[in-house]
């Protein structure tokens, strides 16, 4: 997203400037009529028919499973991030106020399955939290940025047309059933329900801004596929909330919001996976790069932070205003703990405030509503300490400085004197039921309403009345009473059974429907249960009145929902940055700069260095010209992966505008991420080098000079021979396509051959044999390819016996003598070989010197530009 005007940003992005909050207009019902197809089920009776198949031609079973709250990944884990305990711990964990611990997400996708191109048009609704995405893009063949969509918003229903079922199924539904769970329901519907006419009607009919309607609705009128998605998506969630089967609550509005792909680093699902960038692969509960990076203060940051690793920044600018907000913090170090110990009081402000977008706020309950009020004024309250922190400072931060602009809006100030207008200032949050009785009573201000003040006063007397009753039966009987109240029976009188010690029967006959607990006997009178009639009907008219107030407060306060939302996206964006600022100085991270080269200085794997002790940080250059397809190789064991996945790791930090773990960094955009890393998680029906060259296929197709790729192992699981034809085929072609590509093998001729050409470089992990033939890993990656010999056996040494090792050796030495007598050495070409790497190394030289003129950040002194000497002279010969 471009931060460069945090309030216009979201003015643009959200169309919710502005509510229409007085419109009540209740969310019509589907009124499509039936296909044929679904008319012919006799279960059915609307427009969306639930298909069990596997989405394969010859079978036809899909199991219909609710999601259970326990695979819910939407909403995040609460042990991800350390929570302070605070005075609104109660508010954040209020699911009557909050919303349900499981989101109801639905996906409409959208495609026209015989058109040669690869059109989309997508369309997620979160009914939890009232937001509507769209998008309208030109897919890979493969249906790459749809896995993305799915792999980021976590859909729990998925709706597709039913043209992309029969008569054939399609790839994208193919495709789409290999990478969702199975507890994730797939719809289809008939293809009238994808109508654009109907979806641009759906859209300004739940649009918020009425005044900028017109220019939204102009951007949307050409994204045909969104609005056809939009279209089914609305239709369908119409009909599922009237039905009223799921506990859904009927919006009024929704926070409409389009997404293009042009901002965001695409990374795949199984790079997603493979990194671990959410969750680990071995244990759910393991540690990830999200929760290793949570230090988030709020759950808008938790989610914030979720979605930027799963999509970095690709706006340059957006990412240097984050780095320029993450200096200030690093450089006042009160602010950031001021800001961080405010933002640990606040609830979940997205779900929080959503509740007011629901027809007649009928997401709270009324027995609620005057909690949800309080809730919202201390939330008001902790937005106006964050805006005096602000304001206190010398803020230089563009981006925190437009927050600050959002706290300072006149519109809080507006919201918190209509709840006082309203509200009297010393009523308190209420959990028990006579609590929430006496809340819902005396909360609203006498003078609101002269009905309900005189209602008041009779209930005041009838309660007197019924203290006085108590008193004179505790002293006409000589006996100690109690008195209680619940819901049910109203006010009801107690007995401690260690003041009567007699039997119940001897309690007077005036003391009716007795009945022993373990510690009280509880009791009644008919005058009691008179009063509490009356007591009845004088709190419904109480109660009625005062709803009637509040609904016209929350009527109030919903006019100001586009203002309250942006607080919500102001304060992610703030709690993200700080969080990113908090990790810099706990973990000693470096700043990244931004330039045409990848230059990175004693970088350190994010997670491994605070396991492992002594971690040995490794230097990263690539250049266009010398090195921008490295080869890297060594022995078993000896950090190849760690190395390669610190690449891609450090790459995502820095384009989330986060700190690096390194020294010093200067990287280029990268558009797009691929990443397959040694998994040994392999399909049971393919062979492990048949899995890798699937792998390889699904995004071979989607690369190009802006990718950022990783290969470990290539090659592995084949023969000698296939395999190294084939990796070498795949090299040459990554070569040509002009991305930055990071690949281990276990080949030694492919670097052989491949180092001579202009781009490629060969790099090498580092490993000594010590005297007991033991291989000492030193995890350092050089230039220089020394190859151990027997590696392999030395590194199985241990685990085998001494037999077996022994015959290892022998068969080794036989092969050696058999290859030296058909191998011919050209020393001319070890000569040619020397020159082109010292030609390379001349031209990095040279990459690394424009690099370091260009930061302006560090200047280029005479110190600097003597270590950068010293090096190519040491590494120049070698």
């Amino acid at each position: 997203m471009s931060e460069s005007n945090l309030s216009s940003f979201i003015s643009t992005n959200y169309f919710n400037l502005r509510s229409a909050a007085n419109s009540s207009n209740p969310v019509s019902k589907s009124s499509t009529k039936k296909s044929k197809r679904n008319q012919r089920s006799p279960t059915t009776s609307n427009n969306w028919t639930f298909k069990k198949r596997t989405l394969q031609a010859s079978q036809t079973i899909w199991e219909d499973r609710e999601r259970s709250s326990s695979n819910s990944r939407y909403l995040m884990n609460r042990s991800m991030a350390s929570r302070t305990t605070t005075s609104l711990s109660r508010y954040s964990t209020n699911t009557s106020l909050i919303g349900p611990s499981v989101d109801c997400v639905l996906c409409c996708i959208y495609e026209v399955p015989r058109d040669v191109s690869t059109r989309i048009g997508l369309c997620i609704i979160n009914c939890n939290t009232g937001q509507l995405f769209l998008s309208d893009f030109m897919d890979s063949q493969i249906y790459i940025r749809v896995v993305h969509k799915l792999q980021i918003y976590q859909p729990t229903e998925i709706l597709i047309p039913s043209n992309s079922l029969t008569p054939t199924v399609s790839k994208l539904a193919t495709m789409i059933k290999f990478n969702v769970s199975e507890t994730v329901k797939i719809e289809e519907g008939s293809r009238k329900c994808f109508n654009s006419q109907d979806g641009l009607a759906a859209i300004e009919k739940y649009l918020l801004d009425d005044t900028k309607k017109d220019l939204k609705i102009e951007e949307l009128i050409d994204k045909s596929f969104a609005l056809c998605a939009a279209s089914a998506a609305i239709s369908y969630m119409e009909e599922i909330i009237s039905k009223n089967t799921r506990n859904l609550n009927a919006f009024r509005k929704l926070r409409i919001q389009f997404e293009g792909t042009e901002n965001t680093m695409l990374i795949d699902s199984k790079t997603v996976r493979g990194l671990e960038l959410v969750e680990n692969k071995l244990d759910k509960n393991g540690i990830s790069l999200w929760k290793f990076l949570d230090s988030t203060s709020t759950k808008m940051g938790q989610r914030s932070l979720r979605n930027n690793i799963l999509q970095p920044l690709t706006d340059k600018e957006s990412i240097e205003m984050r780095l320029e907000a993450l200096v200030e913090l690093e450089d006042n170090d009160d602010l950031l703990q001021n800001l961080r110990l405010e933002m640990k009081s606040l609830p979940d402000l997205d779900k929080l405030f959503s509740r007011l977008l629901c027809v007649n706020q009928a997401a709270i309950k009324p027995d609620q509503r005057i909690n949800y009020v309080l809730l919202l004024k201390e939330t008001l309250q902790s937005v106006k300490s964050l805006k005096t922190i602000l304001n206190n400072e010398t803020i230089k931060s563009r981006l925190i400085g437009e927050t600050n602009k959002i706290f300072n809006n006149d519109a809080n100030i507006e919201i918190e004197k209509l709840i006082n207008e309203y509200i009297n200032e010393d009523c308190v949050w209420a959990t028990s039921t006579m609590e929430l009785l006496n809340q819902r009573s005396f909360a609203v201000k006498s003078d609101s309403n002269g009905l309900l003040d005189v209602s008041r006063q009779i209930y005041k007397e009838v309660k007197d009345e019924f203290f006085h009753e108590v008193e004179n039966l505790s002293s006409d009987h000589k006996i100690n009473l109690d008195h209680n109240y619940d819901s049910a029976r109203g006010f009801y009188l107690r007995i401690k059974r260690q003041d009567f010690t007699d039997n119940i029967a001897a309690l007077p006959d005036i003391f009716i429907s007795r009945t022993t607990k373990k510690n009280y006997i509880e009791c009644t009178t008919l005058g009691i249960i008179k009063k509490n009639a009356r007591l009845k009907e004088v709190m419904e008219e109480i109660l009625l009145l005062s709803e009637e107030t509040v609904d016209d407060l929350l009527d109030k306060i919903a006019s100001h929902i586009s203002e309250l939302f942006m607080i919500a996206e102001a304060i992610a964006i703030l709690d993200l940055v700080c969080s990113f600022a908090f990790n810099l100085k706990k973990n000693s991270y470096t700043i990244p700069t931004f330039a045409n080269n990848l230059l990175i200085q004693d970088s350190r794997h994010p997670l491994l260095e605070k396991i492992i002790d002594n971690f040995v940080p490794n230097s990263i250059s690539s250049t266009k010209n010398s090195s921008s397809l490295q080869i890297i190789t060594g022995c078993n064991m000896s950090g190849k992966s760690v190395y390669l996945k610190q690449v891609a790791l450090i790459s995502i930090m820095a384009q989330m505008g986060s700190g690096i773990s390194a020294r010093y960094g200067s990287f280029p955009i990268f558009k797009r991420l691929h990443a397959r890393v040694c998994n040994d998680t392999m399909e049971l029906t393919s062979s492990n080098f048949g899995f890798e060259m699937k792998e390889m296929a699904y995004f071979l197709d989607d690369i190009n000079e802006d990718t950022l790729l990783i290969l470990d192992e290539l090659g592995r699981g084949s023969s000698v021979a296939d395999g190294f034809c084939v990796s070498l085929a795949v090299t040459e072609h990554l070569l040509r396509t002009g991305a930055t590509v990071f690949l281990s093998t276990h080949f030694q001729d492919i670097p052989k051959i491949m180092s001579k050409k202009p781009a490629v470089s060969h790099l090498h992990m580092d490993a000594v044999v010590l005297n007991d033939k033991s291989i000492k890993m030193n995890y350092h990656l050089t230039q220089k390819s020394v190859q151990i010999e027997n590696s392999g056996i030395k590194v199985v040494d241990k685990i085998f016996s001494p037999n077996i090792i022994e015959e290892a050796y022998n068969i080794h030495s036989l092969l050696k003598i058999a290859k030296a007598r058909i191998r011919n050495q050209n020393l001319d070409d070890v000569i040619d070989e020397n020159t082109i790497n010292q030609m390379k190394r001349i031209h990095n030289l040279v990459a690394i010197v424009h690099e370091c003129v260009k930061n302006e950040k560090e200047p280029l002194t005479l110190e600097k530009l003597r270590e950068i000497n010293s090096e190519f002279i040491e590494k120049f010969e070698g």
